[in-house]
């Protein structure tokens, strides 16, 4: 997959995280995206800082039991809220592990910051001092796509856009605990199978959730057209297509996650290794 973003980012070095007893834990991989606010910074030591401390440490404890984490600390200027979403078809070891890492990586890719998503294949975490539900728009939004072009473009168009279309109805009517679909019975180009996968988060309504799926789905012609594959990532809602088979489908309820780990100690600003060779980043703010 290629990442594209209105400005290239480049970091380098690597980056380590202790928790409060000080034992080294071993550094996650990269964020296949992340997205922090610029405009909103904490001071180390604030009341900010302290709730966002207990935010991430109770998330993990509150797992709805379909992979989805929701958990506030503090109020008013100070509040945090915080939002973790595993994807729809993966197990409780991989949606922990990918929890874990997530709060470790965004603290690091996103150091002092008041508001941050990080986005790893199996799950998103999101931080803010403003709640999910008023994100709207392409904010935190990135854009990945498959290199690959379809040698057909009109006649791939013309299958993906109805399944999309299909899985949105289907994931937004999902329920309040579990908004998430997948198919594969579309024909594309040379016989190829179209594989997609679209969600939301939970708490959506009906109407936010279709409104946010279909509102991204309409970018694919400016970003994504005539490529076998694409993903469109935002905090509320994402999706994803591929002429390959790159979901579960035998996927089951994920279990409740064991008690939150100690609560992490803050990493100094600090940058991230550089993104793979040819790799650029597209940046909704």
């Amino acid at each position: 997959m290629l990442t594209i973003t209105v400005k290239l980012l480049i970091w380098s070095s690597f980056i380590s995280i202790y928790l409060v007893n000080k034992t080294t834990l071993a550094q996650p991989a990269d964020f296949i995206a992340y997205a922090c606010e610029n405009a909103s910074n904490y001071t180390r030591n604030s009341t900010y800082e302290r709730n966002l401390d207990s935010a991430l440490s109770a998330l993990p404890s509150t797992n709805s039991g379909f992979g989805f984490f929701n958990f506030s600390a503090g109020q008013g200027n100070d509040i945090v809220n915080s939002v973790a979403l595993c994807r729809g078809d993966v197990n409780s070891t991989e949606c922990r592990s990918c929890l874990n890492d997530s709060m470790i990586k965004i603290r690091s890719s996103c150091p002092n910051k008041k508001e941050a998503t990080g986005y790893y294949d199996s799950c998103l975490l999101y931080y803010s001092n403003q709640t999910i539900l008023q994100q709207t728009g392409f904010k935190f939004g990135r854009i990945l796509f498959n290199t690959q072009n379809t040698s057909d473009v009109n006649q791939f168009n013309s299958v993906l856009r109805p399944l999309l279309a299909d899985l949105r109805t289907k994931a937004a009517a999902g329920g309040p605990q579990r908004k998430f679909a997948t198919a594969n019975n579309a024909t594309g180009p040379g016989f190829s199978t179209i594989y997609g996968l679209v969600q939301c988060i939970p708490n959506l309504s009906e109407s936010e959730c279709n409104d946010c799926l279909e509102d991204s789905i309409k970018e694919i012609p400016n970003y994504m057209n005539g490529k076998v594959g694409g993903r469109f990532l935002l905090p509320r809602c994402n999706y994803r297509y591929e002429i390959y088979r790159f979901f579960n489908e035998s996927a089951g309820i994920i279990s409740p996650s064991p008690p939150p780990p100690p609560v992490l100690q803050p990493s100094p600003p600090v940058q991230l290794p550089s993104s793979p060779p040819g790799t650029t980043v597209y940046m909704f703010l």
